[in-house]
């Protein structure tokens, strides 16, 4: 996504802990902050958009825009720590996603106050459609491992039958979950 419309909008990357202002460096990750220039009756300074995004271009190297260029890869007010590993819920979906046997659908369980645990992080994913609940140990093993090595967190994985989850339709789906649902049967 480039920011475009610069005479209008002054977008500012910040660090989402301590609020201090970031370069728009490529490679710089950060929050993304909006002030509307032009507005006048309701004015919009310095929103904070939750946008946790990572710079893929700042708009000098020679290319066609000359504005930056950021990925958004989570939410800030999603960010879990996980035994001192800052952990976006998208990423684990990430990686979920890419694994065989699954449905792509997963939730990460934050069953602990706040946003820091020590413990390992526990993630329930559904097994694919059709899926032979005898493969679920080989597949448990797979997506731990694939959490572990692509992440850096230690996961307690359960698979759950497809389609435990409610599908959210067009409402905007949290990963989430902040206590252990009920697994019914498991």
């Amino acid at each position: 996504m480039y920011m475009v419309a610069p005479d209008h909008i002054l977008v500012e990357l910040i660090d989402p802990e301590s609020g201090d202002v970031r370069p728009f460096d490529v490679g710089a990750t950060g929050e993304l902050v909006y002030t509307a220039l032009g507005r006048e009756a309701s004015p919009v300074l310095r929103f904070r958009s939750g946008d946790h995004v990572i710079v893929t271009s700042d708009g000098r190297s020679g290319g066609v825009r000359t504005t930056p260029a950021v990925r958004c890869f989570g939410r800030t007010d999603d960010m879990l720590i996980v035994r001192g590993v800052n952990l976006f819920p998208s990423a684990v979906q990430d990686v979920v996603a890419a694994t065989p046997g699954t449905n792509r659908v997963m939730r990460v369980v934050a069953d602990f106050p706040g946003h820091t645990t020590q413990d390992n992080l526990k993630v329930l994913v559904e097994r694919a459609e059709g899926g032979d609940p005898k493969g679920d140990a080989v597949l448990k093993s797979n997506i731990e491992g694939r959490i572990r090595n692509a992440l850096s967190v230690k996961a307690d994985v359960t698979i759950i039958d497809a389609n435990f989850f409610e599908k959210p339709g067009a409402r905007k789906l949290s990963l989430t979950l902040r206590k252990m649902p009920e697994l019914r049967g498991m």
